[in-house]
């Protein structure tokens, strides 16, 4: 293909567009070549993020996918640069977990999708905006996201984000995995010690496996910088105990929903059309906790529309890859959320976040998976 159609503002229609989801469970890329209905589309998958003491490797892990695309393009004979070195490449986007906290230079990601893939339109996202893409199909309304974190998005469709949450496991994040596990090692703690309310024998029993003897948790919790993951690593367990009927889990769970639900109101706040969807390991089958969502947000939202999630955060990701293709002025960014760099530059849509340095304690969860999931 010695030459490229143009399509608005100027974007090669016959190109590939590419979108990366990249966490600590796995990353993935999915690229698909032209505008048609029915586009060509391969998916290409990668290791894990790792984190250390500078912070997550992501980056690296999106150079390395980046450099697999070409490669896989190369043997295809889908190189269509006339030096034959890259596909030719519209735009790219890429949701990442730990966005604002572990990676130390979001601006370095930017740099290597421009770099690797030879383009000028470029997103790079975290985990629960591109979540929040992929669960509306890029419609507006409001989308919460439950894994190890919870943190809920709201969009105008337009340029306008509002974000609920999020806070990390000593200040927010409500209801999430981390919350969950917390409460159950308490409800564990209270029957350990002989209390008649909000005890439950059966959640020591699957703490005492997990973690050992309950005279050691003190030292493993709080010593430990991983501690949000550990804690939230006891929610499967809360939902497993829940099913077999423990009282105590319900209970935990059915909190967990009301807190949930608040937190998705508020991302409904004035402008956001009432339309939302909910997305993450905690919420994929029903349970007590969803039950409790469902309920306490009809009842605070009577006028709420809540919709199954229609796709997955690397959707979200491929959607805003095309909207760059399509209308790359019109994307505006949500610092630290989402930066979006067209020519060189960030559109002038962007807005930005006022955010303290709670934010830090969370932006490292998934918001999405809990610990030890895996991505298919």
């Amino acid at each position: 293909m010695s030459e490229l159609s143009q399509g608005i503002d100027g974007a090669a229609v016959d190109a590939w567009v590419v979108a990366l989801d990249v966490g600590g469970s796995g990353s993935r890329l999915v690229a698909e070549f032209g505008n048609s209905t029915h586009p060509e589309r391969i998916s290409l998958s990668g290791r894990a993020v790792k984190v250390n003491h500078q912070g997550s490797d992501a980056p690296a892990v999106v150079a390395s996918l980046c450099q697999s695309f070409n490669a896989w393009a190369a043997r295809m004979g889908h190189d269509g640069m006339s030096d034959g070195s890259t596909a030719p490449v519209a735009s790219a986007a890429v949701g990442i977990t730990g966005l604002t906290s572990l990676v130390e230079k979001p601006t370095d990601v930017h740099d290597i999708l421009a770099r690797e893939l030879r383009t000028n339109r470029t997103a790079v996202a975290g985990d629960a905006l591109t979540a929040h893409l992929g669960a509306l199909a890029g419609r507006a309304g409001a989308v919460l996201s439950v894994g190890t974190g919870a943190v809920a998005f709201g969009f105008d469709g337009v340029s306008r984000w509002r974000r609920a949450d999020g806070w990390g496991h000593l200040l927010g994040d409500l209801g999430a995995g981390v919350w969950v596990g917390g409460e159950a090692l308490r409800a564990a703690g209270r029957y350990h010690d002989g209390a008649s309310r909000g005890a439950s024998k059966r959640l020591l029993e699957a703490a005492v496996a997990k973690f050992g003897l309950i005279e050691s948790w003190p030292n493993q919790f709080y010593k430990n910088a991983e501690r949000a993951r550990q804690l939230a690593s006891m929610a499967p367990e809360v939902m497993i105990a829940a099913a077999e009927g423990d009282p105590t889990s319900i209970r935990i769970l059915e909190e967990a929903g009301r807190h949930l639900a608040d937190t998705l109101s508020s991302a409904l706040g004035r402008g956001i059309p009432p339309l939302a969807s909910t997305t993450g390991r905690l919420v994929q089958e029903e349970s007590p906790l969803t039950v409790s969502l469902t309920k306490h947000l009809s009842e605070d939202r009577p006028e709420v529309s809540l919709v199954p999630s229609a796709g997955s955060p690397l959707d979200g990701a491929l959607k805003l890859a095309q909207r760059l293709r399509e209308t790359p002025h019109a994307v505006g960014g949500f610092r630290p959320w989402l930066t979006v760099r067209v020519d060189g530059h960030h559109t002038s849509a962007e807005t930005t976040e006022d955010m303290g340095a709670a934010d830090t304690l969370s932006a490292g969860l998934s918001a999405t998976d809990l610990p030890g999931d895996e991505r298919q």
